[in-house]
């Protein structure tokens, strides 16, 4: 029998036409589709993610419950085809990059469908709201081929009040987050100090960085109402890996911390993997390897994480389930 982790994917995995095969095919993802079309200011989510335009569904406070809702579409269509038989998919573990983590603490138990859909609304609302705030632009970069203390010698140079590591993603790939003139400024100094490749992401604003210090405030206030110990049913048996720690999240109250931290904090994407791993080599201790009998499952749009996964380590084996063929294909592996 397989061990499952299930990851879920952030911004920058959506595209136009995302979830309309799971729409059109699965009662149970059409009602996650259904119920966040019914929240207050996200009717227009259904026609931005089959229709488009692209640069309204792009726009944050649009794609945080665009995204969420289509991997939690994808993860209910995945439990609808099993019926009876679910429990083979019960993951031994879950993590999410930056916004998937919530979609994590759904699958493990943590958060309800309402609970998980009003954070992220609000997250992305916020996170809009603080990049156009009366300071600096905000501009992110990613840097291919320098290591950690490389990347970080060029934040140094720069002004670490001004740039700052917004995800570490896998060996030799690296983002920073900050002023549009800090990144500028950041990609002749890295290209000095050997990097491959640096790309200009395109997204509106500074995230994972102080500049997201105005959206962080209003979560931790937020997350402390939504998620009081009285509302939530913590589900330790499901461990999820959070993004700010690369650690176990053990309780409610560091459920809210770490989805607060991680507004500012660097996604420790890779760190993350290799804890999902360890975790995952602990419940069948005898077999030969850590990676026996593991897979991965990117649940939601996109390969993004099918494609970091494997430049952390190319003996992961990882599957992608985004539309209706990608639970047939997971079905018929979880098959004996």
């Amino acid at each position: 029998m397989k061990k499952l982790v299930f990851i879920f994917p952030g911004q920058a995995s959506q595209y136009v036409g995302m979830g309309r095969d799971l729409y059109d095919h699965s009662p149970a993802a059409r009602a996650v589709m259904d119920h966040t079309a019914s929240m207050e200011g996200l009717n227009g989510i259904p026609d931005l993610c089959f229709s488009g335009p692209e640069e309204l569904l792009t726009s944050t406070d649009n794609v945080q419950p665009a995204i969420t809702t289509i991997s939690l579409m994808a993860l209910e269509a995945i439990k609808e085809a099993l019926g009876n038989k679910v429990e083979l998919i019960k993951p031994v573990a879950c993590a999410g990059h930056s916004l998937g983590e919530y979609a994590a603490h759904y699958a493990a138990g943590n958060l309800s469908l309402k609970q998980t859909l009003e954070l992220v609304t609000w997250r992305g609302r916020w996170m809009n709201e603080a990049s156009q705030q009366p300071h600096p632009e905000g501009a992110m970069v990613a840097v291919m081929g320098l290591s950690l203390e490389q990347t970080l010698s060029v934040v140094d140079q720069v002004g670490a009040d001004r740039l700052a590591v917004a995800n570490l993603n896998s060996p030799g790939q690296i983002i920073l987050s900050g002023e549009r003139a800090a990144v500028e400024a950041a990609i002749p100094i890295a290209g000095k100090l050997g990097a491959k490749r640096t790309v200009i992401l395109k997204v509106s604003g500074a995230w994972h960085s102080p500049l997201m210090k105005p959206a962080q405030a209003r979560m931790a206030e937020l997350l402390a109402g939504v998620i009081a110990p009285d509302r939530v049913s913590f589900n330790p048996a499901i461990p999820v890996i959070a993004n700010a720690t690369a650690e176990t999240v053990k309780s409610v109250a560091e459920l809210c911390e770490t989805l607060t931290r991680q507004i500012t904090s660097p996604v420790k994407w890779e760190a993350c993997v290799q804890a999902l791993v360890h975790l995952a080599s602990e419940v069948n201790p005898e077999t030969a390897g850590a990676l026996e009998g593991l897979c991965f499952v990117e649940i939601g749009p996109g390969k993004v994480l099918k494609g970091l996964l494997r430049n952390i380590d190319r003996n992961l084996e990882v599957m992608n389930v985004e539309d209706m063929a990608g639970v047939k294909a997971l079905l018929e592996a979880l098959s004996p």
